[in-house]
């Protein structure tokens, strides 16, 4: 199997999914390992916008059939029958990972395998973030946004300093916190 590419929630995830189920054995367990042992690990705003992510909508097909769109997500979903394919199932582990163009065999039990390839990525919540401005997708490390902690848009003040209740009144109505 060639590279695939997984975020590090998405490689967490198939970790979690394979120490749940080694004891079972079978074709899901064969492919998490192959899925592990061929992941490169990234973190998801390092993800390229070609890989196939959780929550990504992606068309494929199977033995060269005919195309099939789905969204390949963490498991079955109410209400979603027809349009998830969950990595619960071999077909949607197959595709987590790979990139537009590539494909994969897998074992279907019983001695029957498929090849699986990705057609086409018509959408990936990494690249979809806010705040992507090259052309590859990927954040410009200059434009790193870091969570902010804002405690008055007006005086912002330090964690661990007690803040000031102010009375504002524009038309005078307002008794404050001294009417409570």
């Amino acid at each position: 199997m060639s590279k695939c590419q997984l975020t590090t929630k998405d490689f967490a995830i198939v970790k979690t999914m394979l120490d749940r189920l080694a004891w079972s054995g079978g074709p899901l367990v064969a492919l998490l390992r192959r899925k592990l042992a061929s992941a490169q690990v990234v973190f998801s705003n390092e993800a390229d916008a070609d890989v196939v992510t959780l929550n990504s909508r992606v068309t494929f097909s199977v033995d060269g059939g005919a195309p099939h769109t789905r969204i390949v997500a963490h498991g079955p979903m109410d209400g979603m029958v027809g349009q998830i394919i969950p990595i619960t199932v071999p077909r949607g582990l197959a595709l987590l990972g790979l990139r537009k163009g590539q494909s994969i065999s897998i074992d279907c039990g019983r001695g029957a395998t498929e090849t699986i390839c990705v057609d086409e990525i018509h959408y990936q919540p990494e690249a979809a973030r806010p705040g992507i401005a090259t052309p590859d997708l990927r954040p410009d490390p200059s434009e790193r946004r870091f969570p902010v902690l804002v405690f008055s848009a007006d005086e912002p003040q330090a964690l661990g300093v007690p803040g000031k209740i102010r009375h504002i009144s524009t038309n005078g109505d307002d008794p404050g916190p001294s009417a409570a």
